[in-house]
């Protein structure tokens, strides 16, 4: 338990400025939604005259910005899911790596805790810095619904897009947890996180320009959390849930498995 709230406390001003900037996003973002209403006219003519692949690219050809989940699914959910990820990815990927850049590993090390209770301990920090994120997020724009939206949406719906980027920030932080047995350079957690992010935001984009690239979509975790999907379909995609599970298993496991066998740099 000390590893797990040392880790809450060095961890805490990232925790505060992330969420603290993702909120005051969000509200400036949404503060534009009774504009944005007030022209749906205007604003679908504007559409029109978008190449159809740039429109798809992005929703919003099955998301309207006049409808407040469109909105939140072609604005704030966009934001949080790209910019939230990288914190998650920044958050995981320094779980070890700090450890070794720092030159405190081999103290850490020499406790009596073993190897795999130093990683647990420190995942679960991590994970409670993503849930403490999201959470603040998610109740700060139930909050500016029912300020702007003024009851025209389904709170459901809302609810399941505030979970949605949840479970692909542990995703990347799954991914991230696994990277980061690897990862030894603090100067090289920042490049990797936001090279896979991007990388892999970038792969959703182009799968969707590109029938011959439209396989790309399986490699991306922003697919299997689509906005336009989960307002359709009024749910989470049962296999999005899978390969959820399957990314937190193999990171869990294969960090666990690389870390035992690693020889740590001291």
């Amino acid at each position: 338990m000390a590893i797990y709230f040392r880790e809450l406390v060095r961890n805490r001003i990232a925790l505060f400025v992330w969420t603290v900037t993702m909120i005051l996003f969000s509200v400036f973002l949404m503060t534009f939604f009774p504009t944005i209403r007030d022209q749906a006219v205007e604003l679908q003519r504007l559409m029109e005259q978008y190449p159809k692949e740039l429109v798809a690219a992005f929703n919003f050809d099955r998301l309207k910005m006049a409808d407040p989940m469109g909105f939140y699914g072609t604005q704030v959910y966009i934001f949080i899911t790209l910019f939230g990820s990288i914190y998650a990815a920044l958050l995981f990927i320094s779980v070890l790596s700090r450890e070794e850049s720092e030159h405190t590993a081999e103290f850490l090390l020499t406790r009596p805790v073993t190897r795999a209770k130093v990683l647990i301990a420190k995942t679960l920090a991590a994970v409670t810095n993503i849930t403490i994120f999201n959470l603040a997020f998610g109740i700060c724009n139930l909050i500016l619904f029912d300020l702007y939206a003024r009851g025209e949406y389904d709170v459901n719906i809302l609810i399941l897009l505030i979970i949605g980027p949840y479970l692909m920030h542990l995703l990347f932080g799954a991914v991230g947890l696994l990277i980061s047995v690897f990862v030894v350079k603090a100067r090289a957690v920042y490049p990797v996180s936001i090279g896979v992010v991007l990388g892999t935001y970038f792969a959703s984009v182009v799968s969707t320009l590109s029938d011959s690239a439209k396989d790309l979509k399986y490699l991306t975790p922003f697919k299997y959390f689509d906005a336009a999907d989960i307002v359709a379909d009024e749910r989470i995609a049962p296999l999005s849930l899978i390969v959820l599970g399957v990314a937190l298993i193999a990171g869990i496991g294969g960090s666990l498995y690389f870390y035992s066998k690693k020889d740590i740099a001291v």
